[in-house]
């Protein structure tokens, strides 16, 4: 569908229109277990586990409490001498934080890497279309100009990091294929960022967000920022496998062999619009979800995102026109960034009103499946730092179909 209303929305009605839906909740057992100072090692046969570290950050610097998660779930011991890691970010856009990943658990993640004698930490992203474009021909805005706009790039290099911008490679070096470990919908259009292929491990930093077109943008759909112009435009312009498409990313060798770990702090939540306007939610005890899985990890900031959204007032939550406007905002967006020609190419996007269902083919559903090879018996979340919100809590425990079981400390 084209709604011909649409053909008069503004670029700045678009990006502040960008945003929106409430991605589901996760089915399968979700058990709660205090961490009690062990450190989480992959899950074992079909289960996953997560931490949940809360912190007061008039007690603890926020970069602390990013090393002590971190260290919780893993000792490093994947980390040689002088091996280089890409560090991840969310630089969509210029937006601060929680458009984007938040400047401060950046520093605390290269610090620690770097005390534990990594060679370069790069850190980098290519920030969306309506900001950046990598043509043969030009690149058009500058995802290091919006990395300084939003303290990226201060955090970055003041913890002695690289920053690398896809863009900045010429366009004729700067992408490799990307071919996708199980069946998929991308033919020989996927392209990723070379720097893929040559650096030794990966740490993914999203942030917890709304997103218009995908209902939330969680560590899986981080992956998109590696992804080509030309790939960028088959992700939106075939909308049918949109989901799938994501999925299926983040299957390629060089995700899957190098990630280590994947990390979000949520000081705020970006409950509506998203992935760049949209409703802040600061935390007065922020959390940190951390994971060397990035299914597992994205199942629980569904949740958290729930429950962030159950704090958010009802005038801003009204306000999100997901699932309503998904499709057409998606088809103006081809249409505004690709052209005429995409855009009579294009195919519908899903956008699902029972989002809470784990039938329904979001991205993170269907990762069970493709990914993971079924839903896990449970998702192993650990308790560390405080205790976990009792509201959050709630949230967890609320649908007994999940299995959610609050162990005590």
């Amino acid at each position: 569908m084209k709604p011909e209303s649409l053909n008069k929305v503004s670029r700045r009605d678009f990006l502040r229109l960008t945003g929106a839906g409430l991605a589901g909740l996760m089915s399968g057992g979700v058990r709660l277990a205090s961490l009690s100072g062990a450190r989480v090692q992959q899950a074992v046969g079909p289960n996953s586990r997560v931490l949940l570290h809360t912190f007061d950050p008039a007690a603890t610097l926020t970069t602390q409490a990013v090393r002590d998660a971190m260290l919780s779930v893993t000792d490093l011991s994947w980390l040689r001498e002088g091996e280089s890691v890409f560090v991840k970010v969310a630089s969509n856009s210029n937006y601060s934080p929680p458009s984007v990943t938040s400047p401060a658990v950046l520093e605390g993640v290269v610090t620690l890497l770097k005390e534990a004698g990594a060679g370069t930490v790069y850190v980098g992203d290519m920030s969306g279309a309506q900001f950046v474009r990598h043509l043969p021909t030009e690149t058009i805005g500058s995802t290091r100009e919006n990395m300084r706009q939003n303290g990226l790039l201060d955090a970055a290099e003041a913890a002695g990091a690289e920053v690398f911008c896809f863009e900045e490679v010429p366009f004729e070096s700067a992408y490799i294929p990307g071919i996708p470990q199980i069946e998929h919908h991308w033919g020989d259009d996927l392209r990723v960022a070379e720097i893929l292929d040559r650096v030794d491990h990966i740490i993914n930093l999203p942030r917890l967000g709304k997103h218009v077109l995908a209902g939330a943008t969680l560590g899986m759909k981080n992956a998109v920022g590696w992804i080509g112009d030309h790939s960028r435009m088959v992700l939106h312009r075939d909308a049918a496998t949109f989901h799938e498409k994501i999925v299926e990313l983040n299957t390629i060798p060089q995700l899957v062999d190098k990630m280590r770990l994947t990390l979000t702090l949520v000081d705020q939540a970006l409950t509506t619009y998203g992935p760049d306007s949209g409703y802040h939610l600061p935390l007065a005890q922020p959390v940190i979800l951390a994971s060397d899985d990035v299914v597992g990890h994205d199942q629980i900031a569904l949740l958290t995102l729930l429950w962030a959204r159950n704090q958010t007032p009802a005038e801003a939550l009204n306000g999100d026109p997901y699932p309503a406007e998904a499709n057409g905002l998606n088809w103006w967006f081809v249409r505004v960034y690709w052209g005429e020609e995409a855009a009579a190419l294009y195919q519908t996007l899903p956008a699902f009103d029972a989002l809470a269902e784990p039938e329904t083919p979001t991205y993170i559903n269907l990762a069970w499946e493709s990914m993971r090879g079924g839903r896990p018996e449970a998702v192993e979340v650990f308790a560390g730092g405080l205790p976990i919100n009792p509201a959050l809590a709630a949230v967890l425990t609320r649908d007994p179909n999940l299995g959610v079981e609050m162990a005590q400390a």
